[in-house]
């Protein structure tokens, strides 16, 4: 008996979830691959007209080809303003609009903080921050239109400090930023979500760093640089991020429990900075 309880309310669930995003319209940034490629295929499972974002046409291509779902995708550089200015425009004529807007694209990097250059902090606020405020900036009037919601793909790091991603957390904090003042002077029809996952397991996690890491710690080189956390799969982060959307939540921290740590460097810098570096491998 209770077992058929658990099912039929798991069926009104998936129900639910599936009349809640039929007929809208979800924008994916960076979605040809990764986490974004997983957020695409959930949505879309979901009822959603998906349309992922990215240069590499043949990516995009590839994704929507391998997918169980049915993927559009619009040839963009984010990096761009045109472009970007370009495919809303695009999005907007084909498929009538835009319900929510996902600023997935992002990029680590591994090197020391005395080595870091000027032009190292520039090129990640290019492609972790101002891609994000270049496309919401662009999608807004459309978001306003349909009551829609903006998500920000951040990272734990954007709640704290780490060794050798110096460049990668000062861009993600500015993201925080930016997502906060979404949330105080923004249209009041349009949700923002700031998503703040910890390392995400990837098919290339061991070896995408080798190069950056040679002559750092070992452990610069893993997914997160180190910091004592399982991966976390990209489909169940994507879950995370479709409930909370849903749900107009307004940040989403993954694993729940680093957010005591977060607390802890607000009241006492000294003591979280010892519990961080007693944290790496």
């Amino acid at each position: 008996m209770t077992g058929r309880t658990v099912e039929r309310s798991r069926f009104r669930s998936d129900t639910v979830n599936m009349n809640h995003w039929k007929e809208k319209v979800i924008v994916i940034t960076g979605g040809s691959d990764g986490l974004g490629l997983a957020i695409a295929n959930h949505f879309a499972t979901h009822g959603g007209t998906v349309v992922m974002l990215a240069r590499n046409e043949q990516r995009l291509i590839e994704a929507a080809q391998q997918s169980e779902s049915a993927l559009n995708y619009v040839v963009a550089d984010v990096t761009q303003d045109d472009s970007v200015a370009n495919a809303v425009n695009d999005v907007v004529s084909r498929f009538g609009g835009i319900d929510l807007w996902i600023n997935n694209v992002g990029k680590s990097t591994r090197i020391s903080f005395e080595d870091c250059q000027p032009q190292d902090y520039a090129q990640l606020m290019e492609i972790n921050f101002y891609t994000a405020v270049r496309c919401t900036l662009a999608a807004l009037p459309a978001l306003k239109k349909s009551s829609g919601s903006i998500v920000n793909i951040g990272s734990l790091a954007a709640k704290t400090g780490w060794r050798n991603v110096a460049p990668y957390a000062t861009s993600k904090h500015a993201l925080a930023a930016f997502s906060h003042q979404f949330r105080l002077e923004g249209p009041t029809n349009v949700n923002c979500l700031f998503v703040c996952p910890g390392p995400i397991r990837r098919q290339d996690a061991g070896q995408r760093y080798d190069s950056q890491a040679a002559g750092l710690d070992p452990s610069a080189a893993d997914a997160g640089a180190g910091v004592k956390l399982k991966g976390i799969p990209p489909e169940l982060l994507a879950a995370k991020i479709e409930k909370a959307v849903r749900r107009k939540k307004k940040e989403l921290i993954v694993p729940a429990y680093t957010r005591l740590l977060f607390a802890l460097l607000q009241i006492s810098p000294s003591l979280g900075d010892w519990i961080l570096r007693r944290s790496s491998k």
